[in-house]
């Protein structure tokens, strides 16, 4: 399928109304919510990327950051939501260029489920024009980030699939506001830990690397 008509983009199914959460089209109603995640590799799709959303059910696509507008045109395709947030090797463009949804401090309602984001990773180096935060400016972001079922970060919270190398660092404020929050599932990439899925507390954790199904309970 291409993509809408010109002045008809994935950004047209956002409704806006004062400080209310971005609403976008769902996806028929379904009690499983198939997510196509794709974080830090590019993701090997297709020609018929539409074709392919089809056969595997996909609902939604998530993007979790360090990917390259290259990497993506065949989601140009595809009328799914497609949502995400920049990693810390990203250009800081694509997701508008592309007509996808920056979930950075935002908050997103699609098929039955209320998203958000935090982009980049936590500062590691100086002299870089890569997304980049200290902790003390994640601290005074994740104040202003929105509850959400599902929240989509490049970079995990501090003690949750994290390590010790100051490039791979959790973000502090981001374990507050999951232990505050309790999102039902954190989507992340950035990091190399053992096991794809874990808890923490009630909230479940995914971990992609490339893409990956990523199937969830509405």
């Amino acid at each position: 399928m291409a993509v809408n008509n010109a002045g008809n983009t994935k950004q047209s199914w956002i409704k806006r109304a004062g400080n209310a959460a971005k609403r976008l089209r769902a996806p028929a109603s379904s009690r499983i919510v198939r997510l196509l995640v794709i974080a830090d590799m590019a993701p090997e799709l297709p020609s018929d990327v539409e074709g392919f959303l089809d056969v595997e059910a996909v609902d939604v696509v998530v993007l979790a950051g360090d990917l390259f507008s290259g990497d993506l045109r065949g989601l140009t395709q595809t009328s799914r939501p497609t949502l995400g947030v920049y990693g810390n090797h990203c250009d800081g463009m694509y997701l508008a260029n592309m007509g996808f949804t920056n979930l950075h401090l935002s908050a997103v309602d699609v098929a039955g489920l209320t998203f958000t984001g935090l982009e980049g990773c936590v500062r590691y180096k100086a002299g870089t024009s890569d997304i980049l935060y200290t902790q003390e400016e994640y601290r005074q972001m994740v104040q202003q980030l929105p509850a959400a079922d599902v929240l989509v970060t490049h970079c995990p919270p501090r003690g949750i699939n994290d390590h010790q190398d100051p490039a791979h660092h959790g973000i502090d404020a981001l374990r507050t506001w999951v232990e505050a929050r309790h999102p039902r599932l954190v989507i992340h990439g950035h990091t190399y830990p053992r096991s794809p899925m874990t808890a923490f507390g009630p909230t479940r954790i995914e971990y992609v690397q490339g893409s990956r199904i990523v199937t969830f309970a509405t």
